[in-house]
């Protein structure tokens, strides 16, 4: 079905950084055949939630925080709509309710709910006091702290190494919890690992590693005042942020009779289990696998766009780099990380100059890759296991990077 001005009209479910790039892509390169409602749930739409962090170190002010050019989207004819989430859908119908009581129809709709701050099930953790790291809104409320506040910060991914960067340059005393042994175990090796500890100690991070909080202690009014350790310790905090990984934003879809399972099923073409009715970005799932990095979700994007104007086009899985960028500290990581049986590792380490590298061959293939310092030939790693490029000829050269090999490939 089309409206009166021959457009289909595209209602997208979620303002963050996928609903709002598909609207501002579609309307550029289709503007001529959809309209587009954007329906977000925050007060603010189109910015990138990866330089959060960088906003709460205050590395970059308000204006920089952009993903899209909202004012570009309006005046191609977008309808968006801040602050007033999607609170059911009917399939059958092809409408949408708002909070507000609005009701909104559409030809086609996009689901792009993205993903919630994972809370951790701990005793007191109910409080007003703990929060998550997700959006503008936690980096107002922590800019907002007056004084120097004691803050504990649990887990030790990005996530949780980036609030507590940002909040130690805001003065504050920063302890973070990791169960594991090292920080970002999904990304470094120990060694990497000892080397991002020992710069971001220096920086005034207190690291608890292979602990967490089993309790978080309230006061009077309600407010956790102390996390107690497995150990029998107490420790004074003044706020709780939990860094332990995200959870998909599937109420909606679940609501809606959508099929999921960790996230939104979705196919090939980004449909879900209802007619004209997709999902992409954190909160789909595809090949048992979700997603949340970039990369992959801006493939999603150019997929559904052409599976949108009527042309063929399949998401697929491929190996995704993670280029982390914690305080200064440059780190690269992709494929594996842990060697295994029939695996090879060649190392460079510049300790003094806080230069890491680790690179896992097998048979002649780099399957790994991490550098700590010094990324600038990550991208070049990435390519060789993309292209399953024979490294044989060049192991005695290829921790040294491209430079070095580049004689050895022509």
């Amino acid at each position: 079905m089309k409206s009166f001005t021959g457009k289909q009209h595209l209602v997208i479910v979620g303002g963050g950084m996928a609903g709002s790039k598909l609207a501002s892509d579609l309307l550029a390169q289709h503007g001529a055949s959809f309209t587009v409602t954007l329906i977000g749930e925050e007060p603010r739409v189109g910015y990138n939630r990866i330089m959060l962090s960088s906003l709460l170190a205050k590395e970059i002010d308000d204006e920089q925080m952009a993903l899209v050019d909202t004012r570009q989207m309006l005046a191609n004819g977008a309808q968006i709509i801040a602050g007033d989430p999607a609170i059911s859908i009917d399939v059958e119908a092809k409408c949408i309710v708002l909070e507000s009581g609005k009701t909104l129809s559409y030809d086609k709709l996009v689901l792009a709910t993205g993903s919630r701050a994972r809370l951790l099930p701990i005793a007191g953790a109910d409080a007003s006091n703990v929060m998550g790291f997700r959006s503008w809104q936690d980096v107002d409320r922590m800019s907002n702290l007056q004084g120097s506040k004691a803050i504990s910060v649990i887990g030790g991914g990005l996530l949780g190494l980036e609030a507590a960067v940002g909040l130690v340059k805001r003065g504050h005393q920063v302890t973070l919890f990791h169960r594991s042994d090292w920080l970002l175990n999904r990304q470094l090796d120990e060694e990497s690992a000892q080397l991002l500890q020992v710069k971001l100690e220096k920086m005034g991070v207190v690291f608890r590693l292979g602990e967490s909080p089993v309790a978080l202690t309230q006061d009077p009014q309600g407010l956790v005042s102390h996390c107690q350790l497995a150990s029998g310790e107490s420790l004074k905090t003044d706020l709780v942020i939990m860094a332990a990984g995200i959870t998909p934003e599937v109420t909606l879809a679940k609501k809606s009779g959508l099929h999921c399972q960790q996230a939104v099923l979705v196919d090939a073409q980004m449909k879900t289990s209802q007619e004209d009715v997709y999902a992409l970005g954190e909160c789909c799932e595809f090949e048992q696998q979700t997603f949340g990095l970039v990369a992959p979700i801006w493939t999603q994007i150019n997929v559904l766009i052409s599976v949108l104007v009527g042309n063929e086009a399949a998401f697929c899985i491929e190996p995704t780099p993670t280029k982390l960028k914690v305080s200064g500290v440059d780190l690269f990581s992709v494929g594996k990380i842990q060697a295994t049986q029939n695996d090879h590792c060649l190392y460079f380490k510049d300790l003094a100059g806080h230069h890491y590298r680790k690179l896992v061959v097998n048979e002649g293939l780099l399957v790994g890759a991490i550098l700590y310092g010094n990324v600038a030939d990550g991208s070049w790693y990435f390519q060789l296991i993309q292209n399953k490029t024979n490294v044989s000829d060049m192991l005695d050269l290829l921790v040294f990077g491209e430079a070095y090999c580049r004689p050895k490939i022509a």
